[in-house]
């Protein structure tokens, strides 16, 4: 009875190590496995890390480039405005220009036409026995041929 019983005592004890040893295993599998996936996370979060960093770093970049091109859109659109002024008081004064050139052109035309049909007043006068004349003989009637020429040159 005393063999049997040790027997027994055996075999429950062998049943239990191989239990225990069963569940060490896997215990020991199971860590195996966490570590893996501890390291494999710590390595993403080191990785993140990094990211992290380097956007830090492009958003301080991104942000003096937009303060640069807000500076920059700032003066080149004090810069317009300057010009649009300048450009408008030069169209003002071209039309001015063109005003004035149009009424010299009407002048010119008229005076051209008027001394074309221009006559003599035939009058006495005693300066004229005296001398031989003026110089000239006849109503002046304007350069014809050189008005076409000016009045040609204001037309363009």
């Amino acid at each position: 009875q005393l063999v049997e019983r040790l027997i027994a005592e055996a075999t429950n004890e062998a049943t239990k190590k191989g239990f225990c040893d069963t569940e060490l295993g896997k215990a020991n599998q199971d860590r195996t496995y966490r570590l893996a996936d501890t390291r494999k996370l710590d390595v993403e979060v080191q990785a993140f890390e990094i990211q992290l960093i380097e956007l830090k770093e492009e958003i301080e970049l991104l942000t003096s480039e937009v303060d640069t091109l807000r500076k920059n859109l700032k003066e080149t659109t004090e810069l317009r405005a300057t010009e649009k002024e300048e450009n408008l008081d030069t169209m003002k004064q071209a039309k001015e220009g063109f005003a004035a050139v149009s009424e010299a052109l009407n002048i010119l035309k008229v005076f051209y036409k008027q001394s074309a049909k221009a006559t003599v007043l035939a009058q006495a006068s005693p300066v004229d026995e005296d001398t031989t004349g003026a110089g000239f003989s006849g109503a002046y009637k304007g350069k014809q041929e050189s008005s076409k020429g000016i009045i040609g040159m204001l037309e363009v």
